[in-house]
């Protein structure tokens, strides 16, 4: 019931910023620099006389285009691979966890750092090196519940009446991993949404014109004695993101954790 309230008000927050009306993030005017909280600027104007509930509207979609992207290569390269990897054991095993280790050798942080700095930070650019960067996490993260799925009798009792290997992952395998797994891929986004940030607070998104959460607080850092609220509104949001993510994906209720309990 918690998770449903969640989504739904998750929806409702990112309708009403795509319907709500936003100011030229662009346009600079000195006369209504640091403004306070009002009707015409709701969350006040910063150095540079700018709305800023605009910007953070612009830095929410382009935070959310990196979780989605990063997520969805991870999710679906890292989930093929491991189970390939958990089903089939031997010589596939070792070539696919092969490439697993091979993302985990240099952090990702540290790879975006460097893909970023050669191609320019923006939203697909990041979301791309995040996701297979962080491939390797999922594959080994699937191959052990893989491995423990396939230990169970009634996977045992399938393969003896000859069932191709197909089906068993696709139609019970894949089914019964897919809780801990979302739970595992909402830590990942909650990661990933923090990584954005950082990458653009250390100076890679110092483009103004582009107003990633991380450069917001990157610029408005300076201020945060006179104007604690220009330092406040991103990181609320980079810290609210990040929560939604952990706990709408969080497995706690006690069939959930039962049913996990049968992968460890």
């Amino acid at each position: 019931m918690k998770k449903k309230i969640l989504v739904s008000l998750f929806i409702a927050f990112i309708l009403l910023i795509l319907v709500l009306p936003t100011k030229n993030i662009v346009e600079v005017n000195l006369n209504n620099k640091f403004l306070g909280m009002s009707l015409e600027y709701p969350m006040g104007t910063d150095n540079l006389g700018r709305d800023v509930y605009s910007l953070m509207v612009e830095g929410c979609i382009r935070t959310l285009i990196v979780v989605f992207i990063s997520t969805a290569i991870s999710l679906s390269v890292g989930t093929v691979l491991g189970m390939i990897s958990g089903y089939f054991g031997g010589l596939v095993e070792t070539v696919i966890q092969f490439i697993a280790d091979l993302t985990l050798i240099v952090p990702s942080f540290i790879s975006a750092l460097v893909f970023t700095a050669i191609f320019g930070l923006n939203p697909y650019s990041v979301g791309v090196v995040l996701g297979f960067t962080n491939m390797g996490e999922y594959i080994i993260q699937v191959t052990a519940l893989t491995k423990s799925m396939k230990n169970m009798e009634f996977i045992k009792a399938e393969e003896v009446l000859g069932i191709p290997s197909y089906k068993i992952i696709l139609k019970h395998i894949l089914p019964n991993i897919l809780k801990p797994l979302f739970t595992f891929m909402g830590n990942k986004a909650s990661n990933v949404t923090l990584q954005y940030a950082s990458l653009a607070f250390i100076g890679l998104g110092v483009d103004i014109t582009n107003p990633d959460w991380g450069t917001m607080l990157y610029q408005y850092r300076v201020y945060i004695l006179n104007e604690p609220m220009l330092v406040l509104w991103p990181t609320l949001g980079i810290l609210l993101l990040a929560l939604f993510f952990h706990t709408i994906f969080d497995n706690s209720d006690d069939d959930q954790n039962k049913e996990v309990s049968l992968y460890d």
